[in-house]
């Protein structure tokens, strides 16, 4: 339980991070926002929503991987980087961050340069991106780097 409110704590400091304002105005909601009726992003693709370009920062919150941060943060930089022309094939589950507390091997919060934040978790077979206003999308993740 702790660390659900760790999490509401270092949401709700993204959002002071990104969106100014007074202590309420600066709250993120990635975990209840309402999807809007028209479908999200069906039918966009990753790098319509997302350019890799645009994020300002990255918070890692989960990495079940046996090498460094940077490692990891470069990662879900590539991950979405390497999808930007791939379709979104459906929405994020309900609970986005957490959702495969088995599977996933990231999940993390992204800041973009123009305040938006974005709540990301990826396994070995998708990724899944969620927005404070109820959009939300999953893509099949690309294929690892070869060395």
């Amino acid at each position: 339980m702790a660390g659900v409110s760790a999490r509401a704590a270092l949401l709700a400091a993204m959002g002071g991070l990104a969106g100014g304002g007074g202590p309420q105005g600066a709250d993120v909601d990635l975990a209840k926002a309402v999807p809007p009726a028209d479908g999200g992003w069906s039918g966009r693709r990753v790098g319509e929503v997302l350019d890799v370009a645009s994020i300002e920062r990255i918070v890692l919150l989960k990495a079940l991987t046996s090498t460094t941060a940077a490692h990891d943060l470069a990662n879900i930089r590539r991950i979405l980087g390497a999808a930007a022309a791939r379709p979104f094939e459906g929405p994020a589950p309900k609970a986005l961050l957490g959702a495969w507390p088995e599977e996933s091997v990231w999940d993390a919060v992204i800041v973009a340069g123009d305040g938006r934040i974005f709540g990301f978790s990826a396994d070995a077979r998708r990724a899944c991106l969620r927005a404070a206003d109820g959009r939300s999308g999953c893509f099949g993740t690309p294929a690892p780097a070869v060395d």
